[in-house]
């Protein structure tokens, strides 16, 4: 008999359950870990998607009130604070030279959550009175996602083209 099958032998029934229990709990505890790592992963990607929903929304919202000459809605309502002040400025030549939007394009986007940013390309279409000429321009956007102040929102960062 060897020295092993001798140890086997002598433990009590007792002590070979209890080394089993104990190992079966250590898989029980790796299980539930591995759920909860799960659970936080599927929450991320949730809140993820939904920071995209709401730019995808913030961002047509945006272009939709440019091209129905909304120009300082739009600038109050998605344009960071700091930059408001230039944004009026710039809509108000834009209305006094007599510039009229017919028509945009979302050419591109790019939302990124996780870094709490987004890209997009947009073209518009316009033309300046006294001529019926349309020209088309590329206005290239810039958002963050802001939480401050609990008005989780994305605003824009870049200034209105000059429509020339």
């Amino acid at each position: 008999m060897t020295a092993r099958e001798f140890s086997q032998q002598s433990q009590s029934p007792f002590s070979r359950w209890r080394a089993r229990s104990s190992a079966c709990l250590s898989l029980l505890m790796l299980l539930v870990m591995l759920v909860m790592l799960v659970m936080l992963g599927g929450c991320a990607m949730a809140r993820n998607s939904r920071l995209q929903e709401d730019f995808e929304q913030k961002m047509k919202g945006y272009n939709k009130l440019l091209r129905w000459h909304e120009v300082e809605n739009a600038g109050m309502l998605y344009l960071q604070p700091k930059l408001r002040d230039e944004f009026m400025k710039t809509a108000e030549e834009i209305k006094k030279r007599g510039v009229t939007i017919t028509d945009y394009r979302i050419v591109t986007f790019s939302c990124r959550p996780e870094q709490r940013s987004a890209d997009v390309v947009v073209e518009f279409d316009y033309y300046a009175l006294p001529s019926n000429r349309i020209k088309t321009i590329t206005y290239r956007q810039k958002w963050e996602y802001d939480p401050a102040d609990g008005g989780e929102a994305w605003q824009l960062t870049t200034p209105l083209p000059k429509f020339e």
